[in-house]
């Protein structure tokens, strides 16, 4: 009875390691968020540059997972976790002595590796532990945005109570990936790599699971919402609603991140059987967005906030489904590059999203960007419904889709 208790209790305590890692890694990747307007006053960062700061994170996710989103499937996932949590260490240390503006960028660049290399990596590592795409996929976002929801407000509550330390939450962050690479270190690797070569490629789906792929990428439309929110909330929330309180712009930065946790936990099984209910709250709280500017005073704040947690939700209940109908077919020598090629896809649209609505901004102001950004997405989520439900009844029926 004990003998085989141990096993399980290993097996339960590397998943919590791997899990904890991963909502640590993506924590420091969210820090910036609240802090931008200062950010913005302090290094002379314009709109644009603001956004730009965050765009060039998922860019560099973007990057780093079509070049590497295979590593983990030849050298094993322990490898690429490790060498991750450095470079996000190495970013809040540079983060925290950063002098200029160039230096800010350098930081957020070395966080883009580490969400590059931890994001498609421990989604994998997981599933494995797990031995279930459906749960792999269940657990892993809910980490992936635990961590990315308690950066903004963990970076605004440390520098709010300790404003003689303005870098102090970076600091913390570093010190926090220095332990997580001690508990991996000890933690056993579900890839057996010995005496494989290196192989570098593209993340690619194998060609019998190119409508699995389809079909769930359509559940990543969220991803747009994410990134143009992130980057834009805390500058919108203080240049339009006059909030300047650190503390609240760290709690309104962490909505959209808690919103989205909380939608994989209460709307995933009934998105599975009823998406159309997740593209049409994605709809509803796009529209509140691009309302929220138009309105005055609290009636302002309050639908921007009512449509972020609509909008979180909806993305949350959507993309985990998305990903475990990506990975159910996927064995598990291919599941760390499928799994990356997801998230490739959400990178892009995160990135998308906050380049998108820095430009408009730039050139329209905010609050006019804010609007136009809400309206595209709404309009988006009725196209992805109509195709989705388009390739699914194509795949019921056994028919190709044009």
């Amino acid at each position: 009875m004990n003998l085989s208790a141990k096993p399980d209790r290993a097996q339960g305590a590397s998943l919590g390691i791997v899990l904890a890692t991963y909502a640590i890694a993506m924590c420091g990747t969210t820090m910036p968020t609240a802090l931008y307007p200062t950010l913005q006053d302090e290094y002379g960062l314009s709109t644009a540059a603001s956004t730009q700061l965050f765009a060039i994170y998922a860019i560099v996710v973007l990057t780093v997972l079509c070049i590497f989103g295979s590593l983990s499937d030849a050298i094993g996932r322990k490898p690429v976790m490790i060498i991750g949590l450095l470079a996000s260490a190495a970013s809040g240390v540079l983060y925290a002595v950063a002098a200029d503006a160039p230096m800010l960028f350098i930081a957020r660049i070395l966080s883009g590796v580490c969400a590059g290399l931890v994001t498609g990596t421990a989604t994998a590592y997981l599933t494995d532990l797990v031995s279930s795409s459906a749960r792999g996929a269940s657990i892993s976002s809910v980490a992936n945005m635990a961590g990315l929801g308690s950066g903004p407000a963990l970076a605004a509550f440390l520098t709010h109570f300790v404003p003689s330390t303005p870098m102090i939450a970076f600091s913390v962050h570093a010190a926090l990936s220095g332990v997580c690479m001690v508990l991996l270190a000890l933690t056993p690797d579900t890839v057996a790599h010995r005496g494989r070569r290196l192989k570098l490629s593209l993340p690619l789906i194998p060609r019998f699971a190119l409508r699995d792929y389809c079909v769930g990428g359509l559940m990543t439309l969220g991803f747009t919402v994410m990134g143009g929110c992130t980057a834009m909330t805390s500058i919108l929330v203080v240049r339009a609603f006059g909030i300047t309180d650190l503390r609240l712009l760290g709690l309104i930065g962490s909505l959209i991140f808690v919103a989205t946790t909380v939608g994989q936990k209460a709307g995933g099984k009934l998105v599975s059987e009823k998406a159309y209910l997740g593209f049409a709250g994605l709809m509803i709280g796009t529209t509140l967005i691009a309302l929220a500017p138009r309105l005055h005073g609290s009636a302002a704040v309050l639908v921007y906030l009512l449509g972020l947690l609509v909008a979180g939700l909806s993305h949350g209940a959507l993309f985990p489904v998305g990903l475990g109908i990506v990975l159910r077919r996927i064995e598990l020598r291919h599941r760390g590059s499928a799994s990356s090629a997801f998230w490739v896809l959400g990178y892009a649209l995160t990135a998308l999203g906050a380049l998108g609505l820095g430009w408009v901004g730039q050139l329209a102001g905010e609050s006019m960007a804010v609007t136009w950004f809400g309206i595209t997405i709404a309009l988006c989520s009725v196209a992805c419904l109509l195709l989705h439900r388009r390739w699914t009844r194509d795949s019921v029926h056994g028919t190709p889709s044009s």
